[in-house]
C-alpha cells in the first residue's frame, strides 16, 4: 500500500483532522506515526512551513502518536521556534501550548520534559512575549500558559531548583496580568496552583472577590470558597459578603452547603439568625417562598456531616445477609486459568448506591409532607427522583436490626473502614447526611433546631394556603423534595441512621457532567471534575443516565443503581448474626479475603424458632 505524503501543501489543517477521525484505531496510530515521522525528515525551513500544521494535529492526537515520537516533534518544534526572530502567529503559539500541555500528562521523568522548559526555551519565549506585547486574544494566551504551569508543577520528578525558578516566573507573571485581567480567564488554573504552591497575594483579592460578588454561579465557585476555606484567616473579613451572596444565590445544595460552613466558621450564630421569620403578615407570596428555600436550605446544612466529623460520631456500619456478603461484598482475589497471569476472575466491588424511589419504607420521602399537612395533590404527576442513596448505622449489635436486614438473625453486620469512609465523603459530589426522625402523632414539639425549622416551614405553608397562592403552594412542595430524604417517622428511630447520597440533579454536578460532555477527550482543558461515580455507558448517554445501572427483575421491571468508584469497598470489621451457626464455613473465606479484617459473632443471645 502506498504511503500518503502528507507535506505536499494539498492538505488544509481540517480535512487532516478529519481524515484521522475517520480512521480505526490500528489504522489511526500508523498513519500518526508516518505523519510525524514524515515531518521530522523534512529540511529545517520546511518544518518551519509546516510546524502550525503539526501542532494543530498534535493538539488533537497527541496521545495516539508513540511517546518517543511526541518527544522528537516537540523538541523539534521547540528548538525552531525559539530561534524564530519574528512572525509570531497566534494559532501557532496556541497550538503549541495545548500540545505541551497535554504532553505533560504522558511522561514521568524530568529528563523527558526539560529541554522543552531551559530558560531560553519557546515556552519561557512565549511568556515574556506576553509579558511585554499587548498580543491579540491575550487573554487566551495567559489561560493557555496558566495550563502548563499546572502541569508543570504537578510532575513529582520536576527538581527543586527548577521549580523555584519556575514558580519566581509565575509569581513575576501573575503579578503583571492582576494588573487588568477577567478573573474568569484564569479561575480554575489560579485555584490549582494556590493550592499547590500558595501564589494568593492580598493585592488579588479584591478582583476575585469581584468578579464570584458578580458570578456567584460560576463554574468554579466550589474552587473558589476551597480558597476562602485554605486562606480563612487572611481573607474571610473581605470574603464574608460573598459568601454569603453564593449562599443566596447558588442553586446547587452542595455549594449552598460549603459556603454555610464557612459563615458558621466565621459567625457561630449564623443558623439560629437566619431561622427567625420575618413577620410573615407583611410578606407576600413570592417572598414566602424566598424565606422557605432559606430554610429548606439550613436544615440541609444542619444535617449534612462533613468528612472530618467522622470520627467524633463512632464507626458505621450496616446489615446484610450472608450470601451477599460473601458473593458481592467481599470478594477473593483467585485466578482464572483461561485468563492472563495478571488478570482476577473477580472485580472488587465498588459501594452501591440506590435510587430514593425505590428503598425498602414505603414512607421514604413522604413524611415531611405529612409532617406539615401536605397531601398530594400539590403533585400533578408521578415524582421521580435522581437522588440515590446508601443507608448506614452506627448501631452495630441490635436485635430489631439484626431481624429486619439481616436475614432474620442469620446474616451479618459489616462495619467500613474509616479511612475508606472519609475517602468517599470527602468528595465534593458526594453527601453524607444524618436523618432526623419526626413524631406524626404526639402533640409534643420538636425543640430541636431542625424542628424549629420545622415549625418555620409549617407556618409558611399555612400562610400560602391562606392566600391560595396555588402555583407558589406547588413550587413549595417541589423545593421539599431537597430535603425530603432526610426525614424518617419516629418509630425507626432506633435505627440511628445516617445515608451516603449523590443527587445527579444538583446543578453543580449537572455542570461538572455537562462540561466533560463538550470537552473532546483531547482538548487541553481537562477540567471536568469527575463526580465519583463508575460509567455504564452502553447506550452513547453524555449525560447523567451514563452512571445509572438498569439491573432487571421479573416482568419488566427495573433496579436503578448507581456506584461510587473512588475506591474499592473496604470493611474493618464483620460481626456474623446471632442465628449464624456455621461461622466456621464463614470467617475462613473472609480472612482469606482480606487478612486484616475483624470477624466476631453477636452478643446477643437469640432465642426463637
Amino acid at each position: 500500500m502506498e504511503k500518503l505524503n502528507y507535506f505536499t501543501g494539498k492538505f488544509s489543517e481540517s480535512e487532516l483532522k478529519n481524515y484521522f477521525d475517520s480512521l480505526d484505531e490500528i489504522k489511526l496510530k500508523y498513519e500518526l506515526d508516518n505523519f510525524a515521522n514524515q515531518y521530522l525528515e523534512l529540511s529545517e525551513e520546511e518544518q518551519l512551513k509546516y510546524t502550525e500544521t503539526v501542532l494543530y494535529v498534535c493538539r488533537n492526537f497527541l496521545l495516539k502518536i508513540d511517546k518517543t515520537i511526541q518527544k522528537k516533534i516537540l523538541e523539534t518544534i521547540n528548538k525552531i521556534l525559539s530561534k524564530k526572530s519574528q512572525g509570531y502567529s497566534r494559532h501557532e503559539i496556541s497550538y503549541y501550548l495545548d500540545t505541551l500541555y497535554l504532553y505533560l500528562f504522558e511522561i514521568e521523568r524530568y529528563e523527558e520534559y526539560s529541554k522543552l522548559f531551559e530558560n531560553d526555551s519557546y515556552f519561557f519565549e512565549i511568556l515574556d512575549l506576553t509579558l511585554k506585547e499587548n498580543l491579540e486574544d491575550e487573554k487566551y494566551r495567559i489561560s493557555d500558559l496558566f495550563s502548563v504551569f499546572v502541569r508543570l508543577f504537578r510532575q513529582d520528578s520536576l527538581p527543586e531548583e527548577r521549580r523555584i525558578y519556575f514558580k519566581r516566573e509565575l509569581e513575576s507573571f501573575i503579578s503583571f496580568i492582576f494588573q487588568d485581567i477577567d478573573f474568569e480567564t484564569i479561575d480554575y488554573w489560579y485555584f490549582a496552583l494556590d493550592e499547590m504552591l500558595s501564589i494568593f497575594k492580598n493585592e488579588h483579592l479584591e478582583t476575585i472577590n469581584n468578579y464570584y460578588f458578580n458570578n456567584p454561579q460560576s463554574n468554579y465557585v466550589e474552587k473558589y470558597l476551597d480558597f476562602v476555606s485554605r486562606n480563612f484567616d487572611d481573607v474571610i473579613e473581605d470574603s464574608i459578603v460573598i459568601v454569603r451572596k453564593i449562599v443566596e444565590e447558588n442553586d446547587s445544595d452542595i455549594i449552598r452547603n460549603q459556603a454555610i460552613k464557612l459563615i458558621e466558621k466565621y459567625d457561630n450564630d449564623y443558623l439560629n439568625e437566619t431561622s427567625d421569620l420575618e413577620s410573615i403578615s407583611s410578606l407576600d407570596a413570592t417572598q414566602l417562598l424566598e424565606q422557605a428555600d432559606k430554610i429548606i436550605t439550613n436544615i440541609r446544612s444542619k444535617l449534612t456531616v462533613d468528612s472530618n466529623e467522622l470520627k467524633e460520631i463512632g464507626s458505621f456500619g450496616h446489615y446484610t445477609k450472608i450470601d451477599t456478603l460473601t458473593n458481592y461484598l467481599i470478594k477473593a482475589d483467585w485466578k482464572d486459568d483461561n485468563k492472563c497471569e495478571n488478570d482476577s476472575k473477580v472485580k472488587f466491588p465498588y459501594l452501591r448506591l440506590t435510587n430514593l424511589k425505590q428503598l425498602n419504607d414505603p414512607m421514604e420521602g413522604r413524611v415531611i409532607y405529612d409532617y406539615l399537612g401536605i397531601d398530594n395533590t400539590f403533585f400533578q404527576q408521578y415524582q421521580t427522583s435522581n437522588v440515590f442513596i446508601s443507608s448506614l448505622t452506627t448501631v452495630s449489635d441490635s436485635l430489631p436490626m439484626w431481624k429486619e436486614y439481616a436475614d432474620s438473625s442469620q446474616g451479618a453486620f459489616l462495619e467500613y473502614d474509616l479511612s475508606y469512609l472519609e475517602n468517599i465523603v470527602a468528595h465534593k459530589s458526594i453527601e453524607f447526611v444524618k436523618v432526623h426522625y419526626l413524631d406524626l402523632m404526639s402533640e409534643n414539639k420538636d425543640e430541636t433546631d431542625v424542628g424549629k425549622y420545622l415549625d418555620n416551614l409549617k407556618q409558611l405553608f399555612e400562610k400560602l394556603q391562606d392566600l391560595k397562592a396555588e402555583k407558589e403552594l406547588i413550587s413549595f412542595a417541589e423545593k421539599l423534595k431537597r430535603i425530603s430524604y432526610l426525614f424518617k417517622v419516629k418509630d425507626y428511630e432506633y435505627e440511628m441512621e445516617y445515608r451516603i447520597l449523590i443527587n445527579l440533579d444538583d446543578t453543580a454536578i449537572q455542570n461538572i457532567i455537562k462540561r466533560g460532555a463538550n470537552d473532546s477527550s483531547n482538548e487541553k482543558y481537562f477540567k471536568k471534575e469527575e463526580i465519583g461515580l463508575e460509567v455504564f455507558d452502553k447506550v452513547n448517554y453524555k449525560d447523567f443516565r451514563k452512571y445509572i445501572v438498569l439491573s432487571s427483575k421479573d416482568n419488566g421491571r427495573y433496579n436503578l443503581f448507581v456506584y461510587i468508584n473512588l475506591a474499592p469497598l473496604k470493611y474493618s470489621k464483620v460481626i456474623l448474626g446471632p442465628k449464624v451457626t456455621d461461622a466456621d464455613y464463614i470467617a475462613p473465606y473472609l480472612k482469606l479475603a482480606n487478612p486484616d479484617i475483624e470477624i466476631e459473632s453477636s452478643k446477643i443471645p437469640y432465642r426463637g424458632a
